[in-house]
């Protein structure tokens, strides 16, 4: 017994390539405001860590993150694609925090 599968006609959007690619150009901007700010933040963070001497690293903190992150993806994107993309953010952070304290430290 063979399944026939009918073919899917995907949708016609009514923006061109180019016009497609403009946009998401423009999110990537939108993206790379919200890093910024989310650096920022980080950065304060660093600051209260190092003040208080309370240790950068905090896995229950990023796992409860990428939980959160996880269960709120409804992209199209696979999840664990999502949180490879949140743990580079992560580490990102983790990596401003640990210069920071280099740098005071000295």
């Amino acid at each position: 017994m063979s399944i026939q599968l009918s073919p899917t006609i995907p949708a016609v959007s009514d923006l061109s390539l180019s016009e497609l690619r403009i946009k998401i150009d423009q999110i990537d901007d939108q993206i790379i405001h919200c890093l910024t700010e989310r650096s920022q933040c980080v950065a304060e963070i660093a600051q209260l860590k190092y003040q208080k001497n309370i240790p950068i690293h905090d896995a229950g903190r990023e796992k409860v993150i990428i939980d959160k992150i996880i269960a709120k993806n409804s992209s199209a994107y696979h999840d664990v694609d999502i949180a490879t993309i949140f743990h580079a953010i992560l580490r990102a952070s983790l990596n401003q925090q640990l210069l920071f304290r280099s740098k005071k430290e000295i």
